[in-house]
């Protein structure tokens, strides 16, 4: 298990949050995370920098990475997934497909 260490943890938990995300927002710290439950594909429209995106299964373990994601694309369903986890680039660097995270 690997456990990442964030300063901030935001939960996408009503439609409106799930709808924007980062978009519109600029770049936050580089220990911030949003969490998207019930997730399994995303999109990168207007946003102003790029993200690092995590797909987990119901046990947390990353099924698909994107590290470095730019503005203006949109990922299609990962199978399997069922919460989606974006940071600021440069916060998965370390982290491997496969592997079971937590974050603190």
């Amino acid at each position: 298990m690997k456990i990442i260490k964030v300063d901030t943890i935001k939960q996408a938990d009503t439609f409106l949050k799930r709808l924007i995300g980062y978009m519109f927002q600029n770049r936050p710290t580089d220990r911030e995370i949003m969490i998207f439950n019930n997730c399994d594909s995303i999109h990168t429209f207007n946003m102003k920098f790029n993200i690092d995106v995590l797909f987990l299964d119901e046990e947390n373990r990353v099924i698909k990475k994107f590290l470095s994601l730019p503005k203006g694309r949109f990922l299609p369903p990962v199978k399997g997934a069922s919460r989606v986890i974006e940071a600021p680039e440069g916060l998965f660097i370390q982290v491997d497909e496969n592997e079971i995270v937590s974050f603190d």
